[in-house]
């Protein structure tokens, strides 16, 4: 069987990376598109994972998406028409249901942020994997079709977090001193549709923070040109902008403490038994509800909370490993028996 795989967005690749390894030793072929942003072309050619770019980024606004989604869907369908596809799969990428739809080719999806708009899902999936700590009472509140919902167990992160050698020459690369906290920082996404304000409120106040405590190294990661000199106008010291990429889960390792406006690196932290903070002001999912109800993951919902809840220290305790295999066949299956229903 050939099995599209669509990585729309830098975390996918690591999603995908193990489903692709365990697809190929069941005997199928997998095949990639990529969508040249957020370093997604960059992390598979880190794993040396061949693939087709289609697209790059989409405007600003609504209307910028709208459009950038119509017209990369559009692409990948005249791209992988005639490629023999069973079946495709996406982490939330809305051109690939889409494209497939056009083509004629059942589609998986699987994402873990309820509250996005469903719609396009629904009318186009044949599977929407979520994991279980999404209840089926919220899937109704947040507009999914329950009937299309596969529940896996888990969280996402899981698939690969477990799976892998972690990259032990990040420590050296960055410079980073056995002796300094290692703080890993990643700034709210202010172009994406859930962005609220009050996260780049919350953000000052935590590099104000960070700046009144010795002995910081801070990595830092802007998605955006304007938010990369936002530590120093702070008064941080010590401001480290990686000059290339490295695996999410090897560079949290390497950390104390993780904090972020949004997105997989708290999730990875929490899991992984690394502090963990975010401060992502959206809607909450229940993902994140689960992590923080059973202590891993710390929200800050205010300027008051970074006084109140942010420690900033040294990491004690050894890191967390989860397997990853149960999820990893749990997926595939899903994806196989998709494509089987052809």
């Amino acid at each position: 069987m050939k099995i599209w795989f669509d990585a729309d967005n830098g975390p996918h690749v690591l999603i995908m990376r193990p489903l692709k390894a365990e697809l190929t030793r069941r005997g199928h072929e997998v095949v990639f598109t990529a969508r040249d942003r957020t370093k997604t072309c960059q992390l598979l050619d880190l794993y040396g994972i061949a693939y087709v770019t289609v697209g790059s980024e989409y405007g600003r606004g609504k209307l910028g998406k709208i459009r950038g989604t119509l017209g990369r869907a559009w692409d990948l369908a005249r791209t992988m028409r005639g490629c023999g596809a069973s079946v495709s799969f996406g982490h939330g990428s809305r051109a690939l249901p889409l494209a497939s739809r056009m083509l004629g080719t059942p589609t998986v999806t699987m994402y873990d942020y309820e509250w996005v708009d469903a719609t396009l899902f629904n009318w186009c999936c044949s599977s929407i994997l979520l994991p279980s700590a999404i209840s089926s009472e919220r899937c109704a509140s947040a507009g999914i079709s329950t009937r299309k919902v596969a529940s896996y167990p888990g969280y996402k992160e899981e698939l690969y977090l477990g799976g892998a050698d972690l990259d032990q020459s990040i420590p050296g690369d960055l410079g980073l001193r056995s002796s300094a906290v290692k703080v890993l920082l990643r700034p709210p996404a202010t172009t994406a549709h859930y962005h609220n304000p009050e996260a780049e409120t919350i953000l000052q106040s935590i590099l104000e923070r960070l700046a009144a405590v010795p002995d910081v190294q801070l990595v830092y990661l802007p998605r955006t040109a304007d938010q990369r000199d936002l530590p120093q106008r702070a008064g941080v010291d010590e401001t480290i902008v990686p000059g290339r990429v490295y695996d999410g889960p090897s560079l949290v390792a390497a950390m104390d403490l993780v904090i972020s406006g949004g997105g997989t690196m708290t999730r990875e932290a929490a899991i992984m038994g690394v502090p963990s903070y975010s401060f992502f002001r959206g809607r909450n999912g229940m993902v994140d509800e689960s992590l923080a109800a059973s202590g891993r993951l710390v929200t800050l919902e205010n300027s008051r909370q970074v006084a109140e809840k942010l420690v900033v220290r040294r990491r004690d305790g050894d890191m967390t490993r989860p397997d990853p295999n149960r999820l990893v066949s749990f997926v595939c299956d899903a994806i196989v028996s998709c494509g089987r229903s052809r």
